[in-house]
């Protein structure tokens, strides 16, 4: 089966709105997918186009990176950090916005803050721990991968 879903971003939360994503394919087995950014009225969003499988029994990981369900997607994220969480957490941000603004792009597109806080919670020390995390697609594994690794690797070495 073929289902289309296009995710509005939440200004707000400076994110797109996984939680419809989940709603609509919390229940079925992805086989496939296609997602495309699209600018319409000078607003973004993420069309997926994706393949699935009706599904057995539920599975919660599904849009999960490291086996744990995940939570309401309009969390402030930074409240599930630890303090040391939460410096790094800055420090990625800062990242983003730099990487952003080189590219011409708005920091989400980069990154999201999801992603951020998965990034810091899996704590990857290599490119393909790191390209297990959701919303690590090849691409971002190509072009940012190497310098995340590297900014992790110094925030803790710097702690340590």
């Amino acid at each position: 089966m073929l289902k289309i879903v296009t995710l509005p971003f939440n200004e707000r939360m400076e994110e797109f709105e996984q939680g419809k994503l989940e709603r609509v394919l919390g229940n079925v087995q992805i086989v496939k997918y296609q997602a495309e950014l699209v600018k319409i009225e000078g607003k973004y969003y993420w069309t997926a186009f994706v393949e699935y499988e009706k599904a057995e029994k539920i599975d919660k990981n599904n849009f999960s990176p490291n086996g744990k369900e995940t939570k309401d997607s309009n969390r402030n994220h930074e409240e599930y950090l630890s303090e040391e969480e939460a410096e790094l957490y800055k420090i990625l941000k800062e990242w983003r916005a730099g990487e952003a603004q080189i590219l011409g792009y708005p920091p989400y597109i980069v990154a999201s803050n999801q992603l951020l806080v998965d990034i810091i919670k899996v704590n990857p020390t290599n490119v393909e721990e790191l390209s297990q995390i959701r919303g690590m697609g090849k691409r971002k594994v190509r072009d940012y991968g190497e310098e995340l690794l590297l900014i992790l690797e110094n925030f803790y070495d710097m702690k340590s």
